[in-house]
């Protein structure tokens, strides 16, 4: 079964790390399937091997959860801010491989971490916006994207989530307890095409990939993202 075959899944890691991630990942997607329907369609684009960097809309702090479900057959490197590494929570996602950054190491300290994690063979998430959405549409990506690609030339991999936004939006403490959760997976990318590309070429096309994405867990979802 490809469930044990841990050096294609994360090379580099052990089969203890491994399991406890797919256990973490399946314990952490029932709440989102229980309460909020999570669905998920084209898990199969995601490559089987090799280095792959999965880029998504980002619309609340669900969105990990979303794409880790989409993604549940490689895991990939989590990159946070240094302080969220504090008790319990920080105990966790240490645990599940996350790596921490300064405050001041900023973009730097993350592009260098995803390019050492990547030229491993192994996978990385990246939010291309920088931040969450203000009101649940695809904002404009940064440029520090291309960087990361013309450097380990990964497969790319474009995702799209709709309905965190209306659960969790930035404007929200705690998040609704009810709502409908969608996410899509597109077919990956070549990344060596990508980084002989011009960059506004390249990261419009990268862009419009997870624009397309988004669109259609729109219209699967069925309904407009709510107000905050």
């Amino acid at each position: 079964m490809r469930w044990f075959r841990f050096a294609d899944r994360v090379p580099g890691k052990s089969r203890v790390q491994v399991a406890w991630w797919a256990f973490a990942e399946g314990l952490m997607r029932v709440p989102c399937v229980v309460l909020y329907g999570l669905r998920i369609r084209g898990k199969e684009h995601v490559p089987r091997e090799g280095s792959v960097l999965f880029i998504s809309n980002h619309q609340s702090f669900l969105d990990p959860l979303c794409n880790g479900a989409a993604t549940a057959d490689r895991q990939y490197t989590i990159i946070a801010k240094r302080g969220l590494f504090r008790g319990p929570f920080g105990w966790i996602i240490k645990s599940l491989g996350a790596k921490p950054i300064s405050d001041r190491g900023g973009d730097g300290e993350a592009l260098k971490i995803s390019i050492e994690e990547l030229q491993a063979g192994r996978c990385v998430c990246m939010y291309p916006e920088g931040s969450r959405s203000p009101d649940g549409t695809v904002q404009p990506f940064r440029r520090g994207l291309l960087l990361l690609i013309r450097k380990a030339k990964p497969k790319i991999v474009p995702m799209g989530i709709a309905g965190s936004f209306s659960v969790w939006p930035r404007t929200r403490r705690l998040p609704r307890f009810l709502g409908r959760l969608r996410v899509t997976v597109g077919a990956p990318i070549d990344g060596s095409v990508i980084a002989a590309m011009p960059p506004d070429e390249a990261i419009a096309l990268l862009e419009e990939a997870v624009r397309e994405q988004y669109a259609s867990a729109l219209a699967w979802r069925g309904a407009p993202e709510l107000l905050p």
